[in-house]
């Protein structure tokens, strides 16, 4: 008798759950919010100790920092390779394009970029697994020197250092008339979600069904649209969406950066490099912007079109965030998606203010 009760319990706890997200479904306004951005897997899968070769670079409004990361043993004989192209690196004058220069090896072949990277180099494409080089731009506000060092430690399974430590693990060189910080590390390997990027926003969680006059950092509303679908996030998304067409399918990322985040014209020239357009000047970027009012602030919009690929962006400034909105796919589908791009922009409503 007491098993077929706690039977019938179950079943109605199913039962219950089945249809309380059967109502939820129907519901278009979304209140979203992350505590943390989803971490990839650990770094080292193997007992094999992991290297950690970085250099970071601060050259007026920007950080920029170059990392190449992967199991010992191989990096032994990339070593050299790594410092001669950091030894290469040089900045235009402010407000030039492209913002910086470098002399790659003729076997590196450049690998995808996105919101996180402005460059990325496949330096040995047999190995396994791939060993990357990536090259990221943020501001001034990217960070510590020591916040950014324990970051890499962490990666490599070491332990935090205090800023007393600093000068007997960190390197210091003028390159390109540029000081740089260089850092070499050997470690263990970091575990799970130890991958964090160095501009990485925390967001506390807020309610399935937040009050209106909520005040809570974060996205507090916004209004997906009908065809959309939520999936999965990547590793610096707050949300992601895809859309299927007839003609092929779109990718749709709400993504929060701190501060600036490198600044409009380089994550725009970034959006043009992804479609196989080159740079434009800040004169250009700033002629072909539109302003798209949000329930929070204003929007700046661009659309990209390449020769099969277009972006239609959005970035919205907040007090300490800068949020991106992106959709990318075959020329056709972004176009039919157009409208509902923008009006999913026009809904979005954060919970922390704007300018």
């Amino acid at each position: 008798m007491t098993k077929s009760v706690t039977d019938l319990f179950k079943v109605g706890l199913v039962l219950f759950f089945t249809l309380l997200a059967q109502g939820c479904k129907k519901e278009d306004i979304t209140a979203y919010e992350v505590n943390r951005l989803d971490p990839p897997e650990r770094t080292s899968s193997t007992n094999e100790p992991v290297r950690l070769l970085a250099a970071i670079f601060s050259k007026g409004d920007s950080t920029w920092f170059i990392k190449l990361m992967g199991p010992a043993s191989k990096l032994t004989a990339k070593t050299e390779e790594f410092e001669t192209f950091v030894r290469t690196v040089r900045f235009a004058p402010e407000g030039s394009t492209p913002p910086i220069q470098w002399n790659a090896p003729s076997n590196w072949k450049a690998g995808k970029t996105n919101e996180l990277r402005y460059a990325t180099f496949l330096i040995d494409p047999e190995a396994n697994p791939k060993l990357e080089l990536t090259v990221i731009k943020l501001g001034k506000d990217a960070g510590s020197i020591l916040a950014n060092i324990n970051r890499w430690r962490e990666q490599v399974g070491l332990g935090p250092v205090s800023e007393g430590d600093l000068p007997t693990i960190i390197k210091k060189e003028t390159i390109q008339g540029v000081e740089a910080i260089l850092a070499d590390y050997t470690g263990p390997g970091g575990k799970k979600g130890a991958m964090t990027p160095p501009f990485a926003k925390s967001f506390p969680k807020m309610p399935a069904n937040p009050p209106a006059n909520q005040s809570s950092p974060g996205v507090k509303e916004f209004k997906k649209p009908e065809n959309w679908e939520q999936v999965p996030n990547s590793a610096m998304s707050l949300a992601t969406f895809k859309v299927n067409e007839a003609a092929g399918k779109a990718d749709i990322t709400l993504t929060p950066l701190a501060g600036p985040a490198g600044g409009l014209e380089s994550n725009i020239n970034r959006w043009r490099q992804q479609v196989g357009l080159a740079p434009q000047s800040p004169e250009m970027i700033t002629s072909a912007l539109t302003k798209l009012q949000t329930k929070s602030s204003v929007a700046l919009c661009i659309d990209i079109e390449g020769s099969t690929d277009r972006i239609l962006g959005a970035v919205i400034s907040t007090p300490d965030t800068t949020w991106f909105v992106k959709m990318k796919g075959p020329n056709t589908v972004v176009k039919m998606q157009k409208q509902s791009f923008e009006s999913f922009v026009s809904s979005l409503q954060f919970a922390d203010g704007a300018k």
